[in-house]
């Protein structure tokens, strides 16, 4: 079986965070998977999927890394192009995944206790998103 769908997210820029481990668990029940994987992917170039435990003092700790990893306001090839200045946000994204995989069992998703799916969004820009969920199995 493999089963498709999407979620659309308005995303506020800037670090925007959406935790969607419900919508996630929502979806595998619809499905009826008992045995299988989860795969959620971000169809942009300005983010990342990550698997975390959502807690506001990591999600500063990641920012600042980020910012001294790879500083916004720092001088990129990509603004030669002349019609966007986020040469960081896609390398940042770049660094991070733009998809994760999660098992199923038993028509649960194995997620440690503390971990949840998380969507970050790094345009600077107000924008919607759009994530896809896709399971396969049985």
């Amino acid at each position: 079986m493999v089963r498709t769908t999407r979620l659309q997210l308005r995303s506020e820029g800037r670090f925007h965070t959406f935790v969607i481990t419900e919508e996630a668990k929502s979806f595998i029940a619809e499905t009826g998977l008992r045995q299988g994987t989860l795969t959620v992917f971000l169809q942009h170039t300005t983010g990342a999927v990550l698997i975390v435990e959502h807690e506001a003092g990591f999600l500063v700790d990641l920012e600042d890394a980020l910012e001294r990893l790879v500083p916004l306001e720092g001088e990129y090839r990509h603004h030669m192009v002349g019609y966007d200045r986020n040469g960081a946000v896609h390398v940042r994204s770049a660094l991070l995944s733009a998809s994760v995989t999660v098992p199923v069992q038993d028509g649960t998703l194995l997620l440690g206790t503390y971990q949840d799916i998380m969507v970050l969004d790094m345009q600077r820009e107000s924008a919607p998103r759009s994530v896809v969920l896709q399971v396969m199995g049985e």
